[in-house]
């Protein structure tokens, strides 16, 4: 399935190949300020135009972090000015952070493999600590010894509790887009476990449903743990779910 926009059940569902171009779409549901939650192999969460203002002082090195944070400003600017023609000057894992900045979401939480556990000052993540600050990111981290159980309603469940420890549930599943990178499925199974209850339950509570293919991970995990997978298959499996 190529990228683009579909309708299904009433829900808008935007598919692309790299994670950062879902930016656009989320973009569109600023005026409702919603909240994300994130499903991902990675957290994404360096800031935006991280490696661009890196390339940029390789040659001319910035005087201080006022002048860094100025160039980001005016990046994220001309981001919004020209109309997402300059998306691509993103990376990957900065779009969280630059919809952050521009207003686009109210807060995300992160459900992923990796975790930003040793940046408290930047990213909060759930270990039961008493002092979260109301940071914008929520990082919820879950190294699993089995992938095949990454959705399974048990895991999901027991997990999600922890995000309760930041933000009652009913603050955010009322108004929020649900956002999936196919890397975070690592075998055929882990995407038709024996429970999908729970996380059928966010695709029909969310307002919107975006989708990051992320080929090159996926295929990576071909050859790591399941020669069978592939991003055809996951993307029609998990539109599957969608539809039901």
């Amino acid at each position: 399935m190529d990228e683009g926009e579909l309708e299904i059940n009433g829900k808008r569902v935007f598919i692309c190949e790299h994670h950062h171009h879902v930016l656009k779409f989320w973009s569109e549901f600023k005026e409702r300020k919603p909240y994300l939650l994130t499903f991902d192999h990675h957290t994404d969460l360096h800031r935006a135009f991280q490696g661009e203002l890196n390339r940029i002082s390789l040659q001319a090195k910035f005087e201080s972090q006022d002048a860094w944070d100025e160039a980001q400003n005016k990046l994220l600017t001309k981001l919004i000015e020209n109309n997402f023609f300059s998306i691509n000057e993103l990376k990957h894992d900065e779009h969280i952070d630059a919809a952050i900045k521009l207003g686009f979401i109210n807060k995300a939480l992160v459900y992923s493999y990796d975790s930003y556990r040793n940046r408290p000052d930047r990213v909060y993540c759930i270990n039961g600590n008493e002092n979260y600050l109301n940071q914008s990111v929520i990082n919820n981290p879950r190294n699993y010894d089995n992938n095949n159980e990454v959705i399974n309603s048990k895991e999901l469940t027991a997990n999600f509790k922890l995000f309760n420890l930041c933000i009652p549930q009913e603050s955010w599943t009322n108004n929020f887009i649900l956002d999936i990178d196919l890397d975070l499925f690592k075998t055929c199974k882990s995407i038709k476990p024996d429970d999908v209850s729970f996380f059928k339950m966010l695709i029909e509570k969310s307002i919107a449903i975006s989708i990051a293919k992320e080929s090159v991970f996926v295929n990576s995990w071909r050859r790591e743990f399941d020669d069978k997978l592939s991003v055809e298959y996951l993307l029609k499996e998990l539109i599957a779910l969608i539809q039901e």
